[in-house]
């Protein structure tokens, strides 16, 4: 089975994950061929992929399926444990999965994405999806609290002086310290933007990778709107809240906070993952309300 690495993908799992990620990918091809052998697939298309996993159409008895098979980290597992919770609701279905999760077979959808559509309306429908998977979590599940810590500790890392008004910086401390107390009890993406949305036939949208924590879903107002035009990012804030049902000023908060650490390790990397403009305009925004965990 002849399989080629994306040279993009080979180049992000080299940056990411050094010697052990060059190593996965040599053994990527035979990754593939084992899953398609296990799971009675044969590859029906072209494969995409994202920063650390390659995802191949497949077809399954004549139905058509996805495989993902991604570098082994914690997140393999966490991802294929919310979509086993989720069921469907909302997220691309999974139909099986190997024991670490590096490996799943899920239902296949896109390829048209909420990228095509006008940010308003697209920002709702991230938002409903958002109130929908605000399910309640299993145990076990890991919380948004419990990043809070090594959270700040990347904050201060970072911060240098001169980087960005002090001010901002605190602000997002006061925010990652409010965070280390939620105690929300029902599920969020955790990685939700429009990218991570893609279109389907059994609804007319559905989320895929789901990083899966337990939290507020105003974590991921952040993600959601920062690829938009600055001019409406306040407007498409209030959107999504109203749609996800939650507090707009604590999703305004996680968005300043979120913006300031994204600036930073941007800055520190050199990535350009947000538009520097837009980061600039959620750090600098205007202080909304106190606010509420839900």
């Amino acid at each position: 089975m002849n399989i080629t690495v994306p040279p993009k993908l080979a180049t992000a799992v080299r940056r990411r994950e050094g010697a052990a990620g060059e190593a996965w990918l040599g053994q990527l091809p035979e990754l593939v061929a084992a899953a398609c052998a296990r799971w009675g697939c044969r590859i029906a298309g072209a494969p995409l992929h994202g920063e650390t996993a390659l995802v191949l159409p497949v077809e399954r008895a004549g139905h058509a399926a996805a495989l993902k098979v991604s570098f082994p980290h914690r997140r393999c597992a966490e991802e294929s444990a919310a979509l086993k919770h989720f069921a469907g609701a909302g997220v691309v279905r999974l139909l099986a999965a190997s024991e670490d999760g590096s490996t799943l077979l899920l239902e296949r959808v896109g390829p048209a994405t909420l990228e095509t559509v006008r940010a308003e309306e697209a920002t709702e429908i991230a938002g409903e999806l958002a109130r929908r998977l605000a399910v309640p979590a299993p145990v076990g599940t890991r919380s948004l609290s419990s990043t809070a810590e090594p959270w700040l500790a990347q904050l201060e890392q970072q911060a240098e002086p001169g980087l960005l008004p002090a001010r901002a910086v605190d602000q997002a401390r006061e925010l990652i310290t409010h965070l280390a107390d939620d105690r929300t009890t029902t599920m969020l993406h955790a990685d939700l933007h429009f990218g991570n949305v893609l279109r389907a036939r059994r609804e007319p949208w559905l989320a895929i990778d789901p990083v899966g924590w337990r939290g507020t879903a105003a974590f991921d107002a952040f993600t959601v709107v920062a690829r938009a035009r600055r001019s409406d990012l306040a407007a498409l804030i209030t959107r999504f809240s109203l749609a996800a049902q939650i507090d707009p000023g604590l999703a305004a908060r996680c968005c300043q906070a979120r913006a300031v650490s994204a600036y930073l390790h941007q800055e520190h990397t050199g990535g350009e993952w947000f538009d520097r403009g837009v980061l600039l305009s959620l750090i600098s925004g205007t202080s909304p309300p106190r606010p509420q965990l839900r």
